[in-house]
C-alpha cells in the first residue's frame, strides 16, 4: 500500500447545541468556530481543541453533557469530524509534542504551565502565536500524560481557516428532563 496523502481526521466532542453552532457556517469560513469563546488556561492555551482519538472524543462529549448546566438546550453529547487536507496544514505555524516521550520531556511541562497560566497564550517574536500544536494530553494538574490520547490545538484565525465544514458524526441519546 502507498502513502496517498489523505485528509487528516480529527474530532471534537461537544454537546448537540454546541455542535450546532459550531457546524452553522460563519461569514468567513465554514464553521462557527470562534475563539473568543473558547476557554483560556488550557494546555495549549486558548484555542479550539480536537484529537485523532474516536474514543477520546467520544468521551469528552459524554463529560461536557454530563457538565452542561440543565438551564440550557443540550439534549445529548455528539462528536464532530474535520477531514483537514494536510497540504493546507503543512504551511501553518506549528509546535509539536511526541506523544510517547512528552511525559518525561521538561519543554512539554514548561509550555502547558505557561499556557495554563497566562491569559496570553504562546506568543512568539513579533506577537505571533502557534497556529496549531499537537501532544498529548496531561492528567489535570498532576505531571501525567493520559496513555493512547492526544489532542490538536488550533489558535489563530489561519488555522481555523483551514478548517473544513464539520461532519455530525455520531450524537448521544437524548435525555430530556421529565418535569413531575
Amino acid at each position: 500500500m502507498s502513502w496517498t496523502n489523505g485528509p487528516l481526521v480529527l474530532y471534537h466532542g461537544t454537546t448537540d447545541d454546541a455542535a450546532s453552532a459550531i457546524k452553522k457556517p460563519a461569514r468567513v469560513w465554514p464553521h462557527g468556530i470562534d475563539l473568543v469563546l473558547c476557554k483560556p488556561f488550557r494546555d495549549f492555551g486558548r484555542g479550539f481543541y480536537l484529537t485523532t482519538v474516536l474514543r477520546q472524543a467520544e468521551s469528552w462529549a459524554d463529560r461536557k453533557f454530563r457538565q452542561h448546566p440543565k438551564s440550557k438546550k443540550a439534549v445529548c453529547s455528539a462528536v464532530l469530524r474535520f477531514e483537514i487536507d494536510r497540504d493546507q496544514l503543512a504551511p501553518l505555524l506549528s509546535l509539536c509534542f511526541v506523544t510517547e516521550s512528552a511525559g518525561l520531556n521538561s519543554d512539554y511541562w514548561d509550555f502547558v504551565q505557561h499556557c495554563r497560566k497566562r491569559r496570553t497564550t504562546h506568543l512568539l517574536q513579533r506577537n505571533k502565536n502557534y497556529d496549531v500544536v499537537f501532544g498529548p494530553v496531561s492528567l489535570g494538574r498532576q505531571r501525567f500524560v493520559i496513555k493512547d490520547a492526544d489532542q490538536v490545538s488550533f489558535h489563530t484565525e489561519a488555522a481555523l481557516k483551514i478548517l473544513p465544514p464539520p461532519i455530525l458524526h455520531s450524537q448521544g441519546k437524548p435525555t430530556y428532563d421529565m418535569e413531575v
